[in-house]
């Protein structure tokens, strides 16, 4: 289960300010008692406004920045003034005011530009770059980001090198590109630890450790979440607290301590709303989603979105995006602006002679302008009649759009929902080595799932088809993968049959508190695995079990019941198995059977379905393949055997070999 939405937002960007040294707050106080009006003043008044920022303290820094612009712009002291918008910048930036914060950020770099102030143009790239990264904008993230670390490496400043590797770090793990983003974090590291800069250390821990998560390793993970913690409460970081809180909490539900995540997740939520920041409130919103969702909660899974959704919706949404367009068209303009009249300056001597050239071009021009008015007069009464009609269908598409979009949220969001209850392939890989999960559903959502556990010398994998498919289908796998999850981790069953006898008690139970009547359930082929005696455990319902013995295929039937509400249920039957090293087995849904095609490739539909016939020959033919060659025959023979058909119904095979 990732939820990657939290940690894009937890992992630190490395801001920039163009006061880099660690002045104490008491020393900036008493440096003011004594300060005149005068440039000094205006720097320790933005010295002291980054460090009250740095523990959190927004509203104070706030204050004291807007002193220091005052004060810088009596004095017509560029670089103060520029200081001063890179710091409110910062401000806005860590309070979830987007569209201020890119203003303030290209006042700033306009400034910088004039004043040839090359180490402040770097630090606002780099802040720029940020913006656009919270925003979803990867490409203008990366050119900033580049443009700052060619800068930093110009001038050779260590510490703004590491914060621009860590930057570019961030951008690669958005990217899933995790050897990349590993390498540049590690080369953060290492820069910060040689400067002995705690702030950065405890950022790069907290990055590299996102990227562990996201590797499936969660124990390294952990181990540089808890490190960063460590540092940041030692140096008074609340934000970076709140953050390290949050990931922790994340990572404890991935490893099923869910009431330590519950507090650490409180705790993140808690210290949010102490700093007043929207940012940092909404991510703490989808770890607690993924707690409840995690638990079987829904109801709480629900509210906490709902929140999730709120907070995100204030800082990411059209208008903002709108406005930092406009901040950067306005920033571009006016450098061409002041490129174009030094370029008119230097050529006025010039330009008096033309005028009396222009002025004859100027009398063609008004000639040929009086045809064309008269044409366009002919023109507009036809364009008013087509733009009123225009305006009638874009109405109508809009409204239409409207709806589009609600149900394509809907659908997402129930996405997003299922996407949770899936295991990491990678954790299936790293417990089952020789194996493959071809999973195609025929929806944006799907019915079929699957599911996979370890307790503790057994592994649990299943391939589950819920009744239906799209989105009722994906709301009936949640309630049943949680029924799963509970029957393993609650109730501490381990026998395969009365793991499926608790799920259908559950799920009926479940189902029961609706005022309808709702026979939904599923059908399933459950397996557990004692790898070091290489005893397979299995039950199903509906769903066999195919191994093969000698290169011959065995089928073991399954109990001809689902989970669910049933008039003739019976206890589950528990199958054991012995297999030799080296066995073959599958679990699987109907999907991939029961699929129509076989036309040739000019055909547009046809109306034959494969059949486990068909199926059955297709595996036997593959059993002197490896497991990853096997899932590319499937696959390729199923896309050859569909063609232009529909697909029918969702697919599900596990294949493994013991």
């Amino acid at each position: 289960m990732k939820y990657k939405v939290l940690f894009f937002v937890v992992c630190n960007f490395a801001f920039s300010n163009v006061f880099a040294q660690n002045h104490k707050i008491d020393s900036l106080k008493t440096l003011l008692k004594t300060d005149k009006a005068d440039t000094n003043k205006v720097t320790h008044l933005n010295k002291l406004c980054w460090e009250q920022q740095r523990i959190g303290n927004y509203d104070t820094a706030l204050a004291l920045t807007k002193q220091a612009l005052v004060l810088a712009e009596k004095l017509n002291y560029k670089k103060g003034i520029a200081n001063s918008y890179n710091n409110t910048g910062i401000i806005f930036m860590n309070k979830g005011i987007y569209p201020d914060a890119l203003k303030k950020y290209f006042a700033a770099l306009k400034i910088y530009d004039e004043i040839n102030h090359k180490q402040g143009v770097a630090d606002t790239y780099n802040n720029i770059g940020t913006i656009y990264a919270q925003q979803g904008n990867l490409d203008d993230a990366l050119k900033n980001f580049i443009f700052a670390l060619k800068i930093y490496e110009e001038l050779n400043i260590k510490q703004d090198i590491a914060n621009s590797y860590n930057n570019i770090g961030v951008l690669y793990m958005f990217q899933a590109n995790y050897p990349e983003s590993l390498k540049n974090h590690k080369a953060a590291l290492k820069t910060r630890l040689e400067i002995n800069d705690k702030l950065g250390i405890a950022m790069s821990y907290n990055n590299i450790g996102i990227n562990y998560y996201d590797l499936g390793n969660y124990t390294d993970a952990l181990k540089n979440h808890l490190a960063a913690l460590k540092l940041r409460e030692e140096i008074g970081q609340k934000e970076g607290i709140a953050a390290s809180y949050r990931n922790i909490g994340v990572l404890q539900i991935k490893l099923k301590k869910f009431t330590d995540a519950q507090y650490s997740l409180n705790k993140a939520l808690q210290l949010s709303k102490e700093l007043g920041s929207k940012l940092w409130a909404r991510d703490t919103y989808a770890g607690l989603e993924a707690l409840d969702s995690t638990r079987g909660n829904f109801k709480g899974a629900y509210l906490n979105h709902k929140l999730y959704i709120r907070y995100r919706d204030s800082l990411v949404n059209e208008e903002t995006k709108e406005q930092a367009i406009e901040s950067q068209m306005t920033y571009d303009f006016e450098k061409k602006a002041a490129a174009t009249k030094a370029a008119q300056d230097k050529t006025n001597l010039i330009a008096q002679e033309e005028k009396q050239k222009q002025k004859l071009i100027f009398k063609f021009t008004l000639g040929g302008l009086a045809l064309v008015l008269i044409f366009l007069g002919f023109v507009i009464n036809r364009f008013k009649i087509t733009q009123k009609q225009k305006r009638i269908i874009e109405q109508q598409k809009q409204l239409v759009e409207e709806h589009q979009k609600e149900v394509i949220d809907s659908i997402t969001y129930a996405k997003r929902l299922q996407k949770a209850i899936l295991p990491p392939r990678s954790e299936i890989q790293q417990n089952l080595p020789h194996s493959f999960v071809l999973y195609k559903p025929k929806d944006i959502v799907a019915g079929d799932f699957y599911w996979a556990d370890k307790i503790e010398n057994f592994y649990f994998i299943a391939a589950a088809d819920c009744t239906g498919h799209g989105v009722p289908g994906a709301m009936v796998s949640m309630v049943c993968s949680s029924a799963l999850n509970r029957a393993v981790n609650e109730f501490g069953i381990t026998e395969t049959g009365k793991i499926l006898d608790k799920v259908r008690e559950l799920v009926v139970d479940a189902f029961k508190k609706s005022d309808d009547e709702i026979k939904d359930g599923m059908d399933i082929s459950l397996c557990r695995i004692d790898k070091t005696n290489r005893i397979i455990q299995w039950s199903g319902a509906h769903n066999p079990l195919w191994y093969f013995v000698k290169n011959e295929l065995v089928e073991l039937k399954a109990d001809k019941q689902p989970i669910g509400k049933y008039e003739f249920a019976q206890p589950f039957t528990t199958h054991n198995l012995e297999l030799a090293q080296g066995t073959n087995l599958y679990l699987f849904t109907d999907g991939y059977a029961d699929q129509f095609g076989g036309a040739s490739p000019l055909e547009e539909r046809a109306g034959k379905k494969m059949t486990k016939k068909k199926m059955k020959d297709l595996f036997v033919s593959v059993q002197d393949k490896t497991m990853s060659e096997q899932k590319q025959i499937l696959e390729n023979y199923f896309a050859n055997w569909k063609q232009n058909t529909e697909q029918v119904d969702d697919v599900l095979i596990i294949g493994i070999t013991v």
